[in-house]
């Protein structure tokens, strides 16, 4: 099925839009038919640095009853393959009301979709604790992937994550857990002050050339991490069905025609 991929984490500051970015990235790379949204309106960072690459990024205000009819009236008329939301941070109670409102999971299975939660992790409860939540209420309604944001990772690990009663439950959920790696924080900085997605970061866009070996090694760890999950993310494009092969229809006349020839000969045989 197609995918409406939704992009959570905890109250924000989790690497949400990070990874969005990545995935926006090796979807235009794959040629994938997809729509965009930043529904994090505070802080539309990937509006800003997106808006004009690829298939585009829009503004939605996801949480609000008339922005939402625009975002499902908007998929229903354009179809896409994928569809990306990245959400603002600590919107959960609110995103629960407008799917309830809507009819989220009818609506999504009556236009082709099913719907993937992404939770991108730190290292705090919070977010465990928003996707506990999250899960409680969507439960097998949904396909669950956890990203482990390793800029976080300082030693510990994600053994709080690891160690909690919701990893089991997104485990038997059919959840799938990848890792985005970590990108030098100077790099990350100078891609927001050009304003270049990832896949742009290169020298004839002005982009230091260190900084740009480092932008290049974090995207080919990246994309094996990504297609891992690639059903769920929407990185695998639908199978259209085939009609009634020709070939099939051949044989048919094939057959008939032969059966014809037959009885036709037995009739001469007769006639002899």
């Amino acid at each position: 099925m197609k995918r409406i991929v939704m992009i959570l984490g905890g109250k924000g500051g989790t690497g949400k839009t990070a990874f969005t970015r990545l995935l926006l990235d090796v979807m235009h790379s794959k040629g994938i038919n997809y729509l965009a949204y930043d529904a994090d309106t505070e802080n539309p960072e990937l509006y800003e640095y997106y808006q004009n690459f690829g298939s585009g990024v829009r503004l939605l205000n996801f949480i609000e009853v008339a922005e939402a009819k625009r975002f499902f009236t908007e998929i229903k008329a354009e179809s896409p393959d994928s569809v990306i939301v990245d959400m603002p941070g600590a919107s959960s109670n609110k995103t629960r009301e407008i799917i309830s409102k809507f009819g989220l999971f009818k609506i999504a299975g009556d236009l082709g979709y099913r719907v993937t939660l992404v939770t991108v992790l730190n290292l705090g409860y919070s977010v465990i604790t928003s996707l506990k939540t999250m899960a409680d209420f969507c439960g097998n309604q949904a396909d669950y992937v956890i990203v482990k944001n390793l800029c976080w990772d300082k030693g510990s690990g994600f053994q709080r994550w690891e160690n909690s009663k919701t990893s089991g439950a997104i485990a038997s959920l059919q959840g799938i857990e990848i890792s985005m790696p970590e990108l030098e924080y100077s790099t990350f900085d100078t891609l927001i002050e050009k304003g270049l997605p990832y896949s742009a970061a290169t020298e004839e866009n002005g982009f230091p050339f260190g900084d740009y070996l480092l932008v290049s090694g974090f995207l080919d760890q990246a994309k094996p991490e990504l297609e891992k999950a690639g059903l769920y993310l929407g990185l695998q494009q639908p199978e259209v069905k085939p009609a009634a092969s020709s070939s099939a229809t051949t044989s048919k006349q094939v057959k008939a025609t032969a059966s014809t020839s037959r009885r036709g000969q037995k009739k001469t045989n007769e006639q002899q």
